[in-house]
């Protein structure tokens, strides 16, 4: 009898300790303002560096080709985007997981923008990355290609491969 409460126990802890995530509200970082660091990275003031889950934004050095095959700064104009998306302030993130930097990778709004990813990738100033399958915002992805906003209207290199032609420190 001993043996098998023993285990039942065992079990309910076990239970438990799978499916915390479901009954712990996810960690939230809320701040009056941000200095946005790239397209897809900000620090919030007295919180922390955040990066936006489930996007991909130009890097601020990297350029596009516009349909015309004339460069423009995309990783300039991913910035200047999200910087007037959180120009209002009122950030408000809950945090997915954190990277190996420590930074919070979460999903963002901000006063008058529901979510900011989705926003980003809408706009077409940013990719939205498959993720254990699927890409958060294929939709807003698909929209931004068919109708060529951003980086859609021409040649591009993904933020991944133009990082890794010019690693940093290069």
């Amino acid at each position: 009898m001993r043996r098998a409460i023993a285990l039942a126990l065992l079990l309910l802890l076990v239970a438990g300790w799978a499916t915390t995530d479901w009954w712990l509200p996810p960690e939230r970082i809320a701040a009056p303002s941000a200095r946005v660091i790239d397209g897809d990275s900000m620090r919030l003031s007295g919180a922390g560096d955040v990066r936006i889950h489930g996007i991909d934004a130009p890097e601020y050095r990297q350029s596009c080709m516009t349909a015309e095959g004339n460069a423009w700064p995309c990783g300039r104009a991913a910035r200047a985007q999200l910087e007037a998306l959180v120009l209002a302030g009122g950030i408000d993130c809950i945090v997915e997981a954190r990277d190996g930097f420590g930074r919070a990778i979460a999903r963002c709004s901000a006063a008058g923008t529901e979510d900011v990813g989705a926003a980003m990738v809408e706009a077409g100033l940013a990719l939205s990355p498959a993720e254990r399958g699927t890409a958060p915002y294929a939709a807003q992805e698909e929209s931004a290609r068919a109708a060529r906003r951003g980086i859609w209207q021409g040649e591009f290199q993904t933020p991944t491969e133009w990082r890794t032609a010019h690693p940093r420190g290069n």
